[in-house]
């Protein structure tokens, strides 16, 4: 398995010192259908609740995310292990945004998320991990031709984008539109950061609707049903999603 310092080291980017951290992006206010009211804000996810996320993202992203969920990933250990390590890279960049509730105690509930990685093109290869089991290689085979043809740094003519993992709400608080206000505060981040242009992958029909109404385009599809293994067997059995499609969008 990689150490924590060697994935650092993938990333180049640095956060500006110049930019508060952590520091609040977005305020909104929503309502449940029987009238509750939410006061919830966007803020940087701070280094002292990193392990917190993890957690987090083990219980409401990858047990619900439609390809780990059909490979069953989380009871892997192993495959597990090293997916989170790699969000464990992604979070050191103090880029990654969460929704709490707007209240004044020290740690307010997380109510959703958004793990944030300015890619560059100064990153080096981030080497294929050694580990048992088929997930990993086949996954990334999968995303290897989702986004063949499709260089963000070429199409966008710039050295970093933002390239988003792990969009997800915590059951309990859907309905409240905090993953659309997640997605939406990442232009003021983008603006901050000077970063000219996002892309996401999006694995579920709820990511792919919310990055439709932010203004994502659609770069690329593949049909769950039609990326087959030599067997000719489905590899990604998903139920409730068609695709999973690479979306972007350039920000003006």
């Amino acid at each position: 398995m990689e150490k924590l310092s060697e994935l650092q080291s993938w990333y180049k980017w640095k956060r500006p010192t110049s930019i508060p951290y952590p520091n609040i992006w977005h305020r909104f206010t929503s309502k449940t259908k029987d009238g509750k009211v939410y006061n919830i804000k966007i803020v940087d996810l701070s280094a002292d609740r990193f392990e917190e996320i993890m957690e987090f993202s083990k219980e409401y992203f990858f047990s619900r995310e439609p390809i780990c969920v059909s490979s069953k990933v989380v009871e892997d250990e192993r495959t597990m292990h090293n997916l989170q390590s790699k969000h464990r890279a992604i979070l050191q960049q103090h880029t990654s945004i969460v929704a709490v509730l707007d209240e004044d105690v020290p740690k307010p509930e997380i109510v959703g998320m958004l793990k944030l990685l300015v890619a560059s093109k100064e990153d080096d290869p981030i080497p294929k991990p050694q580990i048992p089991g088929n997930f990993m290689p086949i996954k990334d085979k999968l995303f290897e031709k989702l986004e063949k043809n499709h260089d963000p740094f070429d199409i966008f003519n710039t050295d970093k984008v933002f390239r988003e993992y792990g969009l997800c709400v915590k059951p309990g608080y859907e309905g409240l539109n905090i993953g659309y206000n997640i997605l939406f505060a990442v232009e003021k981040l983008a603006k901050a950061f000077h970063i000219k242009a996002s892309v996401i992958t999006a694995n579920s029909i709820q990511s792919q609707i919310i990055a439709d109404k932010i203004g994502y385009k659609t770069w690329n599809e593949i049909v769950y049903n039609e990326f087959k293994d030599n067997q000719g067997r489905v590899v990604f059995p998903v139920e409730g999603t068609k695709s999973i499609k690479l979306m972007a969008i350039e920000f003006i």
